[in-house]
């Protein structure tokens, strides 16, 4: 009988998950919960999941002044081949760049990760489990978690999007198939018109659209009610201890907010006073998009590529002498407020780097582009699909297309360009591309649910702690019934072919 552990957090799909894994006799069934104090007594007092044993997170995670213990830390690196600052430095809120409201000190950090580091260790060698069940990793503790069943040889099923519309993925890594446990039998063969209505169930605006309805962007109300509630509700111990939590005082957050706010006017005039709001048609154009930041492709599956200005600099020395480098910032960008001017300013400083207005499509741009270089973006599907050559710095889901090209140096840029200039795309490999991606993938639309649970049970801003009566988590599950019993069909299809190798 395998042992599948949960890492369940606020969003409740592995609860959906495990609810539906139950009927099958197969599973002993465990869980390390990550909520706060309301979310926790529910789970304290349901009897939806029978739990082999269950944890919860932040009871083992405090806010100490005792140094960390750095011999056990250089111990756990040796055991499990982890290098622990790499996974630190994943996690958007150690980084000063993003986190307006605390600075971590060293110890701080390390006494945190401390603790993390020997909880899942304790857990893992309780139960010993064959399975981790995981949502997307974005945090640093998601990643040291994942990691350590990793080394353990523990089978990691990591739900995260294909990148195709609604497509979703189990993997070892997020975003990325498996190679291990590839299936390769459909052959389709569709013509260049089909391949690119496929690639529109992709819609890179739709991107932002998702975004602004997970965020609450086109509801006031819901949007500022967290804001509300933070400034008038108690918060909980587990809030203050939560180290994403330090230094977020009311009056701090006031601030910073309405900081914010008048920022983004200012930075809004900046770009349409200085970003090219048209494309030269003398121009040989070689286009690199901006990452969204803080985002979970870049600070955890591009480690070191995190400095974009610093990537930009490099291509911009690597380009040929006819071409320009042409940068257009994220769409979602805007809805956090876009980046510093100063940012801006110093890409506009490179002479052979043009920074296109954000209202300029990127479908327009690709169809004027040579080549595409990206870090970690979905730009580069779509770049494949218009015929069009690819370079990409870290290991992507459309890497296994031959017209993708992934420098394994950032001195091989100047050579790998040059290279993957003269590169022509065939439509038989996106053939086979969009083949395999149908057949290892499969449709769900996680966002509609995300959102929905976010306004049933207030699970959005600045608190995410909420009541959770019985009756309307069942009803919640009860409602997205058919999408979990779906969901759970791919695990056992992931599962039983994982077992098989």
């Amino acid at each position: 009988m395998s042992k599948i552990l949960f890492f369940t957090d606020g969003w409740f799909f592995n609860f959906g998950i495990a609810k539906q894994l139950q009927n099958y006799n197969d599973f002993k069934l465990y869980s390390i919960f990550d909520v706060d104090d309301k979310a926790k007594k529910f789970f304290q007092q349901q009897k939806i999941v029978k739990y082999e044993k269950i944890w919860y997170f932040m009871d083992f995670i405090k806010k100490t002044p005792r140094p960390p213990n750095q011999e056990y830390l250089k111990t756990f690196e040796q055991k499990y081949n982890i290098n622990l600052w790499s996974i630190i430095y994943a996690d958007r809120e150690f980084y000063n760049q993003y986190n307006n409201y605390y600075k971590f000190h060293y110890d701080e950090i390390l006494s945190i990760v401390e603790q993390e580091c020997k909880f899942f260790e304790m857990v893992i060698e309780e139960i010993r489990p064959q399975f981790l069940s995981i949502f997307m990793t974005v945090s640093h503790y998601h990643e040291l978690l994942a990691s350590i069943c990793k080394a353990k040889g523990i089978h990691i099923l990591m739900l995260g999007s294909a990148r195709f519309g609604n497509r979703m993925m189990i993997s070892q890594e997020g975003g990325i198939l498996d190679k291990d446990t590839l299936t390769m039998n459909v052959q389709t063969t569709r013509s260049l018109n089909e391949l690119n209505n496929y690639l529109k169930k992709f819609d890179s605006a739709k991107e932002g659209a998702d975004y602004r309805r997970i965020s609450f962007e086109e509801n006031a109300w819901q949007r500022y009610k967290p804001l509300i509630n933070f400034f008038f509700l108690k918060r909980s111990k587990n809030f203050v201890n939560r180290y994403y939590n330090f230094g977020r005082t009311r009056k701090k957050v006031l601030w910073i907010k309405l900081s914010n706010f008048f920022k983004k006017k200012y930075r809004n005039h900046f770009i349409n006073k200085n970003f090219k709001t048209e494309i030269n048609d003398k121009d040989n154009i070689i286009y690199f998009p901006l990452q969204m930041e803080p985002e979970r492709v870049l600070l955890i599956g591009a480690p070191y590529y995190t400095n974009q200005i610093s990537v930009i600099t490099s291509i911009a020395k690597s380009l040929p002498v006819n071409y320009k480098l042409y940068v257009k910032e994220h769409p979602v960008m805007k809805i956090l407020g876009w980046r510093n001017t100063s940012y801006y300013k110093q890409i506009l400083d490179y002479p052979n780097v043009v920074l296109i207005h954000p209202s300029i499509s990127s479908e327009k741009i690709l169809e004027k582009s040579s080549l595409i270089i990206t870090i970690a973006g979905t730009a580069g599907q779509e770049a494949a699909f218009h015929g069009k050559p690819v370079i990409t710095l870290t290991e992507q889901l459309y890497s296994y297309l031959p017209s993708v090209y992934k420098p394994k140096t950032i001195e091989e840029l100047p050579e790998a360009i040059r290279k993957m200039l003269q590169y022509k795309i065939n439509s038989s490999s996106l053939n086979e591309y969009v083949n395999l991606v149908d057949e290892n993938t499969f449709e769900l639309n996680l966002i509609d649910i995300s959102a929905d649970f976010a306004y049933r049970f207030g699970f959005k801003g600045l608190i995410m702690d909420a009541e959770m009566p019985v009756s309307k988590v069942e009803s919640f599950l009860n409602d997205y019934e058919d999408i979990f019993k779906k969901l759970v069909n791919e695990y056992l299809i992931k599962i039983k072919r994982t077992m098989k190798e």
